[in-house]
């Protein structure tokens, strides 16, 4: 049996690119339940291919770490056909999450089917080496990698879609880049690799296992870097929109089962359809512009409605916002910063960052830090500290009657 080393480089190389396609993919599917079903389709597409590339660029890293006595190489068109299992099992896992009501079922079934998914990819992939050697698999170490596989991608699931906040979709990242590189490694401790009986002329590859590695590597980064970009709103700054998504505190979430303090429920569809009608009966969408302002937010598939007094603050998210009442987590909005701000216009709401909408009547307190200004929201122990900034700080001064 021939004695296998690894990289210590390369090793950790791996299991960062998992954790940062784990967080893409989680990303990039954070409120695309209220979208319509073309852009649905392109969001799970994107999520697909991130966290599928990301996951092969795992196990082709890992491989690479893997130091024989022998050269080993790759075979072209097994190679291609796990990266293309890898995204196609992802994107049927998330078509279960994202098309129907979500359940503690389907959400079994789509752990079920990404970690039978990430193990195919890592045998398949396995497939591909060629060499001077005969390579055994242990019956025991596939029944292990499975089960660790599956069980652990069942339980990142429904962290991570119990609660979409970024620190939620942090942590379930990070859960499932270490199941990812855990079933990986587990695999390769039943793995053996035999003397052949024969020897084959093996031509040395004309990259470097580690000059190849760099290149997967930077092609992973690159490809979630790219895609996580495309959640950050125009007109924002990456370093601004990081900063303002954690200025706001939050409380915790009470279970999502339990909660009924809105005005009604409806499905997609069905507003959909309402908008449709009004756009074809003007008389009607005119009677309705002149009713009370709803602000639509997501929770459990279904789209609810606050009243915008009952808004203490709105924050940017991507393309998307999350809306503060001070009981709850934010409430995920699918309507971007610019088109609230435009609907809230002649309110009592004012922009006092580029990543945050005010409800001036909730304001309690008014701190400056430096050349920095909190508005303090909301009473007793659920106040909020909402970020001002410093060519906002004159105007919300002036707006609370402190010029």
């Amino acid at each position: 049996m021939l004695t296998v080393t690894y990289d210590p480089i390369l090793v950790i190389a791996s299991i960062l690119i998992a954790i940062m396609a784990s967080f893409t993919g989680l990303r990039l599917t954070t409120g695309i339940g209220s979208l319509d079903l073309q852009a649905r389709r392109v969001a799970i597409a994107k999520a697909a291919v991130a966290l599928g590339s990301g996951i092969w660029s795992m196990h082709f890293v890992g491989m690479l770490a893997v130091q024989l006595p022998i050269v080993l190489v790759y075979d072209a068109l097994p190679t291609l056909i796990s990266v293309l299992i890898a995204i196609l099992v992802v994107g049927l896992g998330l078509i279960l999450l994202h098309f129907g009501v979500r359940t503690r079922v389907r959400i079994a079934a789509a752990g079920l089917l990404t970690g039978v998914g990430i193990v195919s990819m890592h045998y398949v992939g396995m497939s591909a080496v060629r060499g001077n050697c005969i390579i055994a698999y242990d019956p025991i170490g596939v029944a292990l990698a499975t089960g660790i596989a599956v069980l652990a991608s069942t339980l990142t699931l429904e962290l991570a879609y119990h609660r979409r906040t970024l620190g939620v979709t942090l942590i379930g990242a990070i859960m499932l880049g270490l199941t990812i590189t855990a079933m990986h490694y587990t695999a390769m401790m039943w793995t053996t690799f035999l003397p052949g009986g024969g020897i084959e002329v093996i031509p040395e590859p004309s990259l470097s296992g580690g000059t190849l590695a760099l290149i997967v590597s930077l092609a992973a980064f690159v490809i979630c870097g790219l895609f996580l970009l495309m959640t950050v709103p125009i007109g924002i700054a990456a370093g601004e929109f990081a900063t303002a998504s954690t200025s706001a505190t939050t409380v915790d979430q009470q279970p999502e089962e339990t909660r009924s303090d809105s005005y009604f429920t409806t499905n997609r569809r069905s507003m959909r359809d309402t908008v449709l009608s009004k756009a074809f009966v003007p008389s009607l969408a005119a009677e309705a512009e002149q009713k009370p302002l709803r602000i639509p937010y997501q929770r459990d598939d279904t789209i609810r409605f606050l009243a915008p007094d009952d808004i203490l603050a709105i924050k940017a998210q991507g393309h998307y916002t999350g809306l503060i009442n001070g009981q709850e987590d934010e409430l995920f909005c699918p309507w971007p910063l610019s088109k609230l701000e435009k609907t809230l216009e002649g309110t009592r709401f004012l922009r006092t960052h580029r990543s945050f909408l005010v409800n001036l009547h909730h304001v309690v307190g008014f701190r400056r830090d430096g050349d920095k200004g909190f508005c303090l929201l909301g009473d007793g122990a659920t106040v909020k500290e909402v970020p001002v900034s410093r060519s906002q700080i004159q105007v919300v001064q002036k707006a609370l009657g402190l010029d």
